[in-house]
């Protein structure tokens, strides 16, 4: 094996290697002779077929495999040859291969960082906690009672309008899409909704005034929806089959009823809990962001620069599409390209940064992700969508990648937990003005991107 050492930076290393081609060819004859003794070729007795017309006949079958456990092999010899501590996998790509040459690769490396933990104990966080007292109570059941809609089914034929309720039928052909979009009957939309199961589907179907008994085929980007950059346009045929026109709410027995209540007093209790969970949510996204912030300022370590890269590419992906949809934050579109790239490279390097800390953390302190805590986070998200559930858990187990993806939060969560427990805590009373404060201050989106806030 020949090593050519094509780059060389603190955390980051390229090499070029070259195999003799008689290692493959030494590694294929082996594979050979192990499988002769199971081989039957017509004009031989199984097991006394020659070497070279076992070879002629299974050489290409088994070459592929040959060659990445070759592959591999040099490639432990190198990292094991340079004592090279590695923070992930190398990237390895395959350069050149033809019978009777060297095989060529080059091998690209990130390396562990240095990293020293310091005493969670020194880190000082607020347990924040608000009184949700009978003023906040009555306004949210005052806000409640305004939100809610009411719908009367329509007789005239007219086309559908932003405010109406809508029911459709939604079927794909696309059978690589999960089953909770591809085939919906008499789904319920509210066309002033955020919230839709398909991107703007509302405003699509409005553009095209749509009436009741009306069937249109109609494309949807996805590749956001589905985290898949090939699902751009997936046909959907959709057929209207009725629509509600708002009508004023009333809060009366059978609303109670319908929604599990007995008395006004019930629901006013259900909306404190409710209210008082939200709050708790948002204290919880308040104070994870005040320790990331503690643990940025608290390490200063070199960073892998092929994690750097790929991350900032990523979101730099992201971003131009943004810009061609004319859909990037009003701060950012104040930016020229230059200064664009600047605030995302901080913005990168911040979560490179606190990633490869929190992964260090987690193995350090042992934390891993169990099958069971893998079936609460699917039982969780298969709950958003009730009626679902089971399409749901359905599609998770035909697709494990998605059940892949959940493992990163998951353990990033277990570590904020970890650090919290051993953290020095001072619980803090705040009123509902001064939570509203805190958190416009947390997530100040003049310095930090409303879509990073999190980190």
């Amino acid at each position: 094996m020949q090593i050519k050492e094509l780059k060389s930076d603190k955390l980051y290393k390229e090499y070029s290697l070259e195999i003799p081609f008689n290692e493959i060819d030494k590694s294929v004859e082996e594979k050979v002779k192990n499988l002769i003794p199971n081989v039957s070729i017509p004009g031989f007795r199984k097991g006394k077929a020659p070497v070279n017309i076992v070879r002629k006949k299974y050489e290409n079958n088994i070459l592929n495999e040959v060659i990445e456990k070759v592959i591999q092999s040099n490639t432990s010899k190198l990292i094991k040859e340079k004592k090279l501590k590695l923070f992930r996998q190398p990237k390895i790509d395959l350069k050149k291969y033809e019978k009777n040459q060297p095989l060529e690769i080059e091998i690209k490396i990130d390396l562990q960082p240095d990293i020293k933990l310091k005493s969670f104990k020194s880190i000082d966080l607020l347990n924040y906690t608000i009184d949700v007292d009978k003023k906040l109570i009555d306004e949210q059941f005052k806000n409640f009672i305004s939100s809610q809609k009411s719908y009367k089914k329509i007789d005239d034929n007219r086309s559908i309008k932003i405010s109406d309720k809508i029911f459709i039928n939604l079927i794909s052909k696309d059978e690589e899409i999960p089953e909770y979009l591809r085939n919906q009957q008499n789904l319920s939309i509210d066309t002033e909704s955020e919230i839709q199961i398909l991107p703007e589907i509302s405003k699509r179907l409005i553009s095209k005034k749509m009436k009741v008994n009306d069937k249109i085929d109609i494309s949807f980007d996805l590749s956001e929806v589905l985290k898949d950059k090939n699902k751009k346009n997936v046909f959907f045929n959709v057929e209207l089959v009725s629509i509600e026109e708002k009508v004023e709410f009333e809060l009366d027995k059978e609303f109670l009823e319908k929604n599990g209540f007995k008395e006004k007093s019930e629901l006013k209790e259900f909306l404190k809990n409710n209210l008082e969970k939200q709050y708790n949510q948002g204290i919880v996204e308040i104070q994870k962001k005040q320790l990331m912030d503690i643990l940025d300022n608290q390490y200063s370590f070199d960073l892998p620069q092929g994690i750097l890269d790929e991350d900032f590419n990523e979101i730099w992906h992201r971003l131009e599409h943004a810009k061609k949809d004319n859909k990037l934050d009003e701060d950012d579109k104040l930016l020229s390209e230059d200064k664009l790239k600047a605030r995302y490279k901080e913005i990168s390097k911040r979560r490179v940064k606190l990633a490869v800390l929190l992964q260090f953390i987690a193995k350090e302190e042992k934390l891993t992700v169990t099958e069971n805590d893998l079936s609460k986070a699917m039982m969780e998200y298969s709950s958003r969508y009730p009626g679902q559930e089971k399409q749901i858990l359905e599609y998770f187990k035909k697709n494990p990648n998605s059940i892949e993806n959940m493992k990163g939060p998951i353990l990033e969560q277990k570590v904020i937990d970890s650090i919290i427990s051993k953290a020095t805590i001072k619980n803090k009373k705040i009123t509902d003005k001064e939570f509203k404060k805190l958190e416009a201050e947390t997530f100040n989106i003049k310095k930090e991107n409303k879509k990073q806030r999190k980190k």
